[in-house]
Parts: C-alpha cells; structure tokens; sequence
C-alpha cells in the first residue's frame, strides 16, 4: 500500500507509540501487539502514523468508510432484487 513501511521502522514506530500511550513505562507486549494490529488494519491518511490520536483518527475515519460502502452495497443489491 502507498505509504506504508515495514520492518524495523514500523516496528519502532509501533513500539515508540506504546510507551507514549503508557508515559514511557513498562510496554504489555499484548497492547503492542494490538497496536501493531491497528496499524497494519487501518489504511494511514498520514505518512509516519506514530501518534495514537491519527491512529484513532484514522481508525474511527475508516469505520465510518466502510460504513457507507456497506450501506451502498445494500442499496444496490436491493435496487438489484427489485427487477
């Protein structure tokens, strides 16, 4: 995907973005994990995503595209049904 990075770089970032979460303490590997996750799961509007709020942002963003996209989908297939 355009704009994303792997490896070491996203690792850090994805690392780097726990401990801002957690005010630089001890990282749960399990929250590192799912932020990880996220990150791989939500198209980034922003190019490095490493703060949670544009992780968030562009989550919740997301959400709501999809969102739209299946309540297309439903009307079209209804439109469809009818003939």
């Amino acid at each position: 995907m355009k704009g994303r990075r792997s490896g070491k770089a996203a690792e850090a970032r994805s690392v780097a973005g726990t401990s801002e979460m957690s005010g630089g303490g001890v990282e749960d590997p399990r929250l590192v994990k799912q932020v990880r996750e996220l990150r791989r799961l939500v198209p980034s509007r922003r190019e490095p995503c490493c703060e949670f709020g544009e992780l968030f942002e562009d989550a919740a963003s997301h959400i709501e595209d999809l969102q739209v996209q299946v309540k297309l989908m439903r009307m079209l297939l209804e439109k469809l049904s009818e003939d």
